[in-house]
Protein backbone atom coordinates (compact mmCIF):
# COMPACT_ATOMS: atom_id res chain seq x y z
CA UNK A 1 0.00 0.00 0.00
CA UNK A 2 1.13 3.58 -1.11
CA UNK A 3 0.74 7.13 -1.59
CA UNK A 4 2.24 9.11 -4.48
CA UNK A 5 2.10 12.89 -5.10
CA UNK A 6 4.72 14.36 -7.91
CA UNK A 7 5.74 17.79 -7.27
CA UNK A 8 5.46 20.90 -9.27
CA UNK A 9 7.22 24.40 -9.12
CA UNK A 10 5.61 26.71 -6.92
CA UNK A 11 3.59 23.73 -4.92
CA UNK A 12 4.75 23.35 -1.35
CA UNK A 13 6.17 20.61 -0.39
CA UNK A 14 3.46 19.99 2.86
CA UNK A 15 0.67 20.24 0.22
CA UNK A 16 2.21 18.15 -1.92
CA UNK A 17 3.21 15.33 1.15
CA UNK A 18 -0.36 15.82 2.34
CA UNK A 19 -1.79 14.84 -1.16
CA UNK A 20 0.44 11.52 -0.85
CA UNK A 21 -0.96 11.15 2.67
CA UNK A 22 -4.65 11.14 1.72
CA UNK A 23 -3.90 8.36 -1.19
CA UNK A 24 -2.00 6.51 1.66
CA UNK A 25 -5.13 6.51 4.48
CA UNK A 26 -7.50 6.33 1.62
CA UNK A 27 -5.49 3.00 0.33
CA UNK A 28 -5.59 1.92 4.13
CA UNK A 29 -9.61 2.79 4.59
CA UNK A 30 -10.28 0.70 1.84
CA UNK A 31 -9.33 -2.60 3.63
CA UNK A 32 -7.56 -4.49 0.89
CA UNK A 33 -3.57 -5.70 1.42
CA UNK A 34 -2.87 -4.29 -2.03
CA UNK A 35 -3.45 -0.70 -3.85
CA UNK A 36 -4.77 0.18 -7.27
CA UNK A 37 -1.27 0.02 -8.99
CA UNK A 38 -0.26 -3.82 -7.69
CA UNK A 39 -3.69 -5.49 -8.07
CA UNK A 40 -3.35 -5.86 -11.69
CA UNK A 41 0.17 -7.30 -11.72
CA UNK A 42 -0.69 -10.13 -9.32
CA UNK A 43 -3.42 -11.46 -11.93
CA UNK A 44 -0.72 -13.72 -13.85
CA UNK A 45 0.90 -14.65 -11.20
CA UNK A 46 -2.02 -16.06 -9.26
CA UNK A 47 -3.41 -17.88 -12.33
CA UNK A 48 0.42 -19.57 -12.93
CA UNK A 49 0.36 -20.18 -9.20
CA UNK A 50 0.17 -24.36 -8.14
CA UNK A 51 -3.37 -24.10 -5.53
CA UNK A 52 -5.69 -21.70 -4.50
CA UNK A 53 -4.90 -17.64 -4.79
CA UNK A 54 -6.59 -14.89 -3.45
CA UNK A 55 -6.16 -11.29 -2.99
CA UNK A 56 -8.24 -9.03 -1.15
CA UNK A 57 -7.78 -5.07 -2.71
CA UNK A 58 -10.02 -2.01 -2.69
CA UNK A 59 -12.01 -1.34 -5.74
CA UNK A 60 -11.15 -3.19 -9.29
CA UNK A 61 -9.36 -1.28 -11.64
CA UNK A 62 -10.02 -0.83 -15.27
CA UNK A 63 -6.43 -2.53 -15.54
CA UNK A 64 -7.75 -5.40 -13.42
CA UNK A 65 -10.65 -5.95 -14.71
CA UNK A 66 -8.85 -5.89 -18.12
CA UNK A 67 -5.73 -8.23 -16.95
CA UNK A 68 -8.50 -10.85 -15.75
CA UNK A 69 -9.84 -10.97 -18.85
CA UNK A 70 -6.49 -11.19 -20.85
CA UNK A 71 -5.06 -14.42 -18.35
CA UNK A 72 -8.57 -16.14 -18.53
CA UNK A 73 -7.96 -16.35 -22.23
CA UNK A 74 -4.47 -17.22 -22.11
CA UNK A 75 -4.72 -19.55 -19.26
CA UNK A 76 -8.41 -20.75 -19.16
CA UNK A 77 -7.94 -19.70 -15.37
CA UNK A 78 -11.35 -18.78 -14.17
CA UNK A 79 -11.13 -15.69 -11.59
CA UNK A 80 -13.96 -14.81 -8.92
CA UNK A 81 -14.13 -11.32 -8.17
CA UNK A 82 -16.28 -10.99 -4.42
CA UNK A 83 -17.64 -7.87 -2.75
CA UNK A 84 -16.37 -8.01 0.45
CA UNK A 85 -17.46 -4.70 1.88
CA UNK A 86 -19.66 -2.17 -0.21
CA UNK A 87 -19.14 0.48 1.84
CA UNK A 88 -15.43 0.51 1.09
CA UNK A 89 -15.75 -1.04 -2.20
CA UNK A 90 -12.77 -3.98 -0.98
CA UNK A 91 -13.24 -7.41 -2.79
CA UNK A 92 -11.01 -10.16 -2.66
CA UNK A 93 -9.97 -11.67 -6.12
CA UNK A 94 -9.19 -15.54 -6.46
CA UNK A 95 -8.72 -18.24 -8.54
CA UNK A 96 -7.50 -21.92 -8.46
CA UNK A 97 -3.88 -21.43 -10.90
CA UNK A 98 -2.70 -24.12 -13.54
CA UNK A 99 0.69 -24.93 -11.54
CA UNK A 100 2.92 -24.15 -14.06
CA UNK A 101 6.47 -25.16 -14.04
CA UNK A 102 9.12 -24.39 -16.58
CA UNK A 103 10.35 -27.54 -18.31
CA UNK A 104 14.34 -27.91 -17.88
CA UNK A 105 16.44 -28.58 -20.63
CA UNK A 106 19.40 -31.27 -20.84
CA UNK A 107 21.73 -28.67 -21.67
CA UNK A 108 24.23 -31.67 -22.66
CA UNK A 109 22.41 -32.96 -25.23
CA UNK A 110 22.24 -29.83 -26.80
CA UNK A 111 26.38 -30.81 -27.44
Amino acid sequence: LAGSQLGEKGVPAEEVGGKAGSMLVSNLESGGCVDEYLQDQLILFMALAKGRSTVRTGPVTLHTETAVHIVQIMTGVEFDVKPVDENTGTVEISCEGIGFQRKVRDINRLR
